[in-house]
């Protein structure tokens, strides 16, 4: 994947992650009177998201120090491959879990947010196994040469 797509896609897709997140942590705490919520569905809810709003914020801070990485050698890319690897596959069962919100019978408007935020959790998740998948078990020659168009391409020109 090219760099710079992969880049603003983690970039963004994390940013609008935490603002769905944050949004639906405080529409559960605030309208709880309003929306007849349910003190174990909010604490629920409210462990799933404060989770949501930890990843979406390692997203970000991988997003930032990308253009540091993937200008270095290639092993520094390697070992980015593997923490990335790493974490999605912790953030993976947050994401099934997550889907369980769709089945406890919330209001209309935090089942709106809840939606929203699975799809953005599953392009971000998609997004990232992309890009693990095009730094570790792609070809060494394709990796490499796709790696030097991109230094080429974005990082030869400052």
């Amino acid at each position: 994947m090219d760099y710079k797509y992969f880049h603003d896609g983690l970039f963004s897709l994390s940013v609008v992650q935490f603002v769905f997140s944050l949004t639906l942590l405080l529409g559960a705490v605030v309208l709880k009177p309003y929306i007849g919520l349910d003190p174990d569905d909010r604490d629920y809810i409210i462990i799933l998201t404060s989770i949501n709003l930890l990843f979406s914020l390692y997203y970000l801070i991988e997003a930032l120090k990308l253009e540091r990485i993937f200008s270095l050698e290639e092993k520094h890319i390697l070992k980015f491959g593997k923490r990335l690897c790493l974490i999605s596959l912790l953030y993976t069962p947050h994401l099934l879990v997550f889907i369980s919100l769709l089945f406890i019978g919330l209001h209309n408007l935090l089942l709106m947010i809840v939606i929203l935020n699975l799809i953005i959790e599953i392009l971000l998740v998609g997004l990232v196994f992309k890009e693990i998948y095009d730094i570790l078990y792609k070809d060494e020659v394709e990796r490499k040469f796709e790696l030097e168009q991109n230094r080429k391409l974005y990082f030869e020109k400052k």
